[in-house]
């Protein structure tokens, strides 16, 4: 018996994930427009690069390794990469307000 339908969700998982990183991506840009000093800008645009590499690096292994555990019968939620995905955008939120205050 087959549990898992190997066509559409994992894309539709993909792709929301993709929409996360875009959102972190402009989230992390309008903190580099809005930053008063060079300094604030570099500050803004390295927490977005850092947040995107490690969602994308953790998106990515966990999609390739998506159809053993589906075949396993394991649980594929990612608890840790919700979280860090939060956290990363409160982060980045709490630097533009920062940023934003201090101009």
């Amino acid at each position: 018996m087959k549990l898992w339908d190997p066509g559409a969700q994992p894309e539709r998982t993909s792709l929301a994930w993709t929409r996360t990183t875009l959102a972190l991506i402009s989230t992390g840009l309008l903190g580099v427009r809005a930053a008063p000093t060079t300094s604030g800008a570099v500050l803004a645009a390295a927490a977005v690069c850092a947040a995107v590499a490690v969602l994308s690096r953790r998106n990515q292994h966990r999609h390739d390794a998506r159809p053993r555990l589906l075949t396993a019968g394991a649980p594929v939620v990612d608890p840790q990469s919700i979280l860090l995905a939060t956290a990363s955008t409160v982060a980045i939120g709490m630097i533009d307000l920062l940023l934003t205050l201090s101009g």
